[in-house]
């Protein structure tokens, strides 16, 4: 074999003023609109109905009870939450460890997660075309309800 010599000399070139300058990630053209309408979209839609208080009173009721079937425990309150299970409007007390790994057990986040997703796109609206948030997370919870119980 022959004697092969590599140069790694750097070339001796100057840059106009605004080459080699980092300007951020190029922009896909359309998917950041679309990407940025649906976030606001998402937005308006849980400022408009609340949503924020409807998961925090949900959540808190987790923490407090820590069923072992967390989806069926929140079907039990939605359907009825005056017979059901009792509400529930401050997590505060339950703030633990304990809950902390109930939570993590559970998959509870990636439950609301998906939740919300799913809302906004699937736009709850009954048959009188009003906008219903308990029918659709019952619906979607019994739906879902295989996908995020830790026993299987």
């Amino acid at each position: 074999m022959g004697d092969c010599a590599l140069d790694f000399a750097v070339p001796d070139v100057q840059l106009k003023k605004d080459e080699g300058q980092f300007s951020g990630p190029a922009k896909a053209v359309g998917q950041r609109k679309d990407a940025t309408d649906k976030t606001k979209t998402m937005v308006d839609f849980y400022k408009r109905h609340d949503i924020a208080s409807m998961i925090s009173r949900l959540t808190a009721i987790l923490l407090r009870d820590k069923p072992e079937d967390p989806i069926a425990h929140l079907i039990k309150h939605l359907v009825s939450p005056e017979v059901g299970v009792q509400a529930c409007e401050d997590a505060t007390p339950y703030m633990n460890q304990e809950s902390a790994d109930y939570l993590h057990k559970h998959r509870i986040h990636f439950i609301f997660d998906e939740f919300l997703t799913s809302m906004v796109d699937d736009a709850p609206v009954n048959e009188e075309g009003n906008v219903d948030i308990i029918g659709y997370a019952m619906t979607w919870m019994r739906w879902n309800k295989k996908r995020f119980n830790p026993a299987k």
